[in-house]
């Protein structure tokens, strides 16, 4: 197709800019993926650009997955080769493991230590080590990671004035033992080797980057956008500074906010046309929106052909008579506005232990409405998946460290702490790594007295599993089918999963994964498992209902939205100053996650466990949101609107 088929004047005004570093104001609905598509079409269509020469960062997985299918369709037939997409952490993988033999700050070979890994191995062993409780580890943890994403890790004295110099020597030397890096030092890792590394080398000579929501990068992201462009690329960051919802990870609207004075010269771009929401929504979005004075002015109307939509505030006494009005709307809204279940869309604050969810997945299905509430955890964080990804993961490197012992740790095996206690003290005395202590106690038993036999077997018993999966995962290459891959990873499904359901489940999340990635091999398969923002991407299902926190509502939309629990204790609860602003800004994002219906509900007591949730633990009585308090839509009883429909 043409490149600016069907687009509006001012997305062909911003997918044609050139000649300058751009930024494109995008608010909801306005059709920034698009428009980001289409830029690339142009790029390549009309200005000769090698698509090799295009670089696109998202932040999650799926929006990489989106912005790469929107490319593949804009450009058709033209071209064989795509632009890359991916994540931010993925492109700082695969840069640093291009120029792993120039960096010595970590870990070779590189390798990304996931959620499960860091929970149950690394901050259990640095407890032990330290003799602190797990909170003050996971304290440090935190720490550290803000100063890298804050770049306060720049500073000359940083490890003097790190709060506790002792824990960052002891998981030094825990990752030296282990040999992993973690995910929340990668961006960190990436800035310095291109700022110190003189021979750093950048997978392809690119041209032009563009980045999607510009608003969530941090200080740390932002260095990295400012050395490449120091290298001569052209920057096109789009977002909303009334979209930047992660200030956990230290993202700021700020960022965005300068664009035009940190990057010269650059140009400013608009979408003002939402082609996503009905006119109450956008109107109720947008009042929430104008209560930040610093909000960069941008226009946001309907398009034409909008309906007015619906748009409610509804009051109920307590989470009971609110899970079951919600259901009901549910119903009513498939009877009679013949919506399918999901096109509705639940979207809460949080869901600690499912106290929010359970209540209203009961009341969905006592309706008999189809409900999913999103897993905290993936079919990979549950014992079997596990240990067919630590397998997986040996095939790819059989000294990894973290993939055996977690081996050691789940298998049914007879090996308990103290075997894995004893061999993690021979490493540590040896100065070896685990897995090179690991596999010198199969020709060597005795170094750990009583118990080496045992650990011995076990080992010789993870090698027969390796022996016989190998061949299959060798015979990958970089251009082998998706097919190949999918056949060596079931076969080891059947080997190490005896559960058949568990076996299902694990492999249609990998089989959901190939597909919106493409890898080539198991190699790469990993290096999207590790590089994933887990607490940020969206598994929906597609016949029910969806029930998801709020952050993870991001790039989604639905045609019915219904906001629970839109009570101050939890907007914006306990956060004040700026963190109070980025709870403002994602009440935007869900609002406007609506096209035609919107619901917003608030109790004015909440019992049992929903009352130890919230800035006022403890107390039962809760208020409508400040934000809300002086919306242009009145609240009204829940249960008489239910009644009324």
């Amino acid at each position: 197709m043409p490149w600016d088929d069907s687009l509006l004047d001012d997305q062909k005004t911003a997918a044609s800019h050139i000649g300058s570093h751009a930024r494109l104001l995008a608010g909801p609905g306005t059709g920034k993926t698009l428009t980001l598509a289409r830029r690339v079409a142009y790029l390549v269509s009309e200005q000769d650009i090698p698509p090799n020469q295009i670089l696109a960062l998202t932040f999650t997985r799926a929006a990489a997955f989106e912005l790469r299918k929107r490319i593949a369709d804009a450009l058709g037939s033209q071209q064989n080769d795509l632009p890359h997409v991916s994540t931010l952490h993925s492109f700082a993988l695969r840069q640093l493991l291009r120029n792993s033999e120039r960096i010595e700050t970590i870990p070779s070979p590189l390798r990304i230590a996931d959620n499960w890994e860091e929970r149950n191995i690394i901050l259990e062993d640095l407890k032990v080590i330290l003799n602190m409780n797990l909170k003050t580890v996971r304290e440090r943890f935190d720490l550290l990671s803000a100063d890298w994403q804050k770049l306060e890790a720049d500073a000359e004295d940083w490890e003097a004035r790190f709060i506790d110099p002792q824990f960052l020597g002891a998981w030094r030397q825990h990752r030296t033992d282990f040999g992993y890096t973690i995910r929340s030092e990668l961006v960190y890792q990436l800035k310095r080797a291109l700022e110190q590394t003189e021979e750093f080398s950048l997978e392809s000579s690119y041209l032009y980057l563009l980045i999607d929501e510009y608003q969530d990068l941090n200080r740390c992201d932002l260095a990295i956008i400012s050395a490449l462009r120091e290298r001569g690329i052209e920057i096109f960051g789009s977002g909303d500074d009334d979209q930047s919802i992660y200030g956990f990870r230290y993202a700021h609207p700020e960022g965005i906010r300068r664009f035009i004075r940190d990057n010269t010269p650059s140009t400013p771009l608009t979408l003002g046309t939402c082609v996503r929401c009905d006119r109450k929504i956008i109107d109720l979005s947008l009042f929430v929106a104008n209560l930040d004075p610093n909000r960069l002015e941008k226009p946001l109307e309907p398009c034409t052909g909008a309906g007015e939509g619906e748009a409610y505030i509804l009051r109920f006494q307590n989470q009971y008579s609110e899970a079951r009005e919600v259901a009901k709307i549910c119903r009513h809204l498939i009877d009679t506005y013949e919506y399918a279940p999901n096109d509705i869309l639940i979207l809460m604050r949080s869901d600690r232990r499912k106290v929010f969810s359970r209540v209203l997945k009961d009341a969905l299905e006592t309706h008999e409405t189809p409900v999913a509430v999103q897993a905290e955890e993936t079919p990979l964080d549950l014992s079997e998946g596990r240990i067919f990804l630590s397998f997986l993961r040996l095939l790819a490197e059989e000294n990894d460290s973290l993939a055996l012992r977690t081996l050691l740790m789940l298998r049914d095996n007879r090996i308990g702490h103290e075997c894995i206690s004893q061999l993690y003290t021979l490493s540590c005395s040896n100065s070896e790594t685990f897995s090179m202590t690991a596999h010198k106690i199969i020709s060597e038993p005795e170094l750990i007295p009583r118990l080496g036999e045992r650990i011995k077997n076990e080992l010789q018993e993870i090698q027969n599993v390796l022996g016989r999966n190998r061949t299959a995962f060798e015979g990958l290459s970089d251009s082998s089918e998706q097919n190949g891959l999918l056949d060596a990873l079931r076969s080891l499904a059947e080997d190490v999963i005896e559960d058949t359901n568990r076996r299902v489940e694990v492999l249609s999340f990998l089989e959901s994964i190939i597909e919106e990635e493409n890898p080539v091999n198991h190699i790469d398969l990993l290096k999207t498992l590790s590089t994933s923002t887990e607490n940020m991407e969206q598994e929906l299902d597609s016949e029910s209902v969806n029930i998801i926190t709020m952050h993870k509502a991001k790039g989604l939309t639905a045609k019915a939205v219904i906001i629970i629990a839109g009570e101050d204790e939890y907007l914006p609860g306990r956060q004040v100053g700026e963190q109070e602003g980025d709870a403002r800004r994602l009440l935007y994002v869900s609002l406007s996650r609506a096209r035609n219906f919107l619901v917003i509900t608030y109790c004015e007591h909440r019992t049992r466990q929903q009352r130890h949730t919230g800035r006022t633990s403890g107390r039962t009585r809760r208020t409508l949101t400040r934000f809300l308090r002086d919306a242009p839509i009145a609240p009204i009883s829940g249960q008489s609107f239910v009644e009324q429909l």
